[in-house]
């Protein structure tokens, strides 16, 4: 950034805009950093929303091989959140594309299962992460056998 100086020009001039456009830098490095800090802990208080006992869907058989894993949708159905036994969670975006690790992925619903499409390579691979579960956390194993 090159600042020009007229002869015509008097110092309080200068000044000012110099002023005007060190803020307008700063705003504009400000609007770009601090929404990525305020989202990395947005997505770990979120991730923290959905408990294991209470997802909404079971991992599907054979998908994750030793690590048993729940799902819920977020409220606003903009979010997969992934949830292991362990406790530990994260999220990923739902019904749109995302890239991670070079392959693009897109997570949605089809007939009560949770479906994540994967392309890489020009490949589009299709698979079932979970199913709906068939009872809430809140009824009694009685209350299921009994329906």
């Amino acid at each position: 950034m090159t600042i020009q100086i007229q002869p015509e020009e008097s110092a309080a001039t200068m000044s000012s805009n110099t002023i005007s456009q060190l803020i307008a830098l700063m705003v504009l490095f400000m609007a770009a950093t601090g929404p990525g800090f305020a989202n990395i802990k947005d997505e770990f208080e979120r991730s923290q929303a959905c408990s294991y006992f209470d997802a909404e869907f079971v991992s599907d058989v054979g998908v994750f091989d030793d690590i048993k894993v729940r799902f819920c949708i977020s409220d606003d159905k903009t979010e997969v959140i992934y949830v292991l036994d362990n406790g530990t969670s994260w999220v990923v975006p739902f019904e749109r594309e995302y890239r991670e690790n070079g392959v693009l992925s897109l997570n949605t619903l089809e007939d009560g299962e949770l479906i994540r499409y994967q392309k890489s390579k020009g490949v589009v691979k299709r698979k079932v992460l979970g199913r709906k579960r068939s009872f809430q956390a809140d009824q009694t194993i009685e209350d299921f056998t009994r329906n």
